[in-house]
């Protein structure tokens, strides 16, 4: 029996490096989470699966965030971006798409 091997995923070391980081600076963050809200303070610790977020540096109480609910890491002095959205009339109506096909042909 061949044992299975999994690729590494560069994606997680990335995001350890970042909130490391974070956690480091101490600068101001805005977490974006996947049910809209917004939560606003300081990275403190991370590990695999949660960060720690306190409102300063010196916070007795941190919130808890899992990563999987976090969406998106800004912080806190960037400016806030306006999204263009594309103009209606000027899309297609009809965009066709592919689709591979999975058996061969007789």
């Amino acid at each position: 029996m061949k044992k299975e091997i999994k690729a590494p995923r560069p994606s997680r070391k990335l995001q350890q490096l970042q909130f490391a980081a974070h956690s480091a600076s101490r600068v101001a963050v805005i977490v974006h989470l996947s049910n809209g809200t917004k939560l606003n303070g300081v990275v403190l610790a991370s590990d695999n699966y949660m960060i720690l977020l306190g409102r300063n540096a010196e916070d007795p109480t941190p919130t808890l965030i899992y990563k999987r609910a976090i969406t998106v890491v800004t912080p806190a002095h960037a400016p806030e971006e306006t999204v263009a959205m594309v103009d209606a009339q000027a899309s297609p109506g009809f965009v066709r798409i592919f689709i591979p096909r999975t058996r061969k042909r007789r």
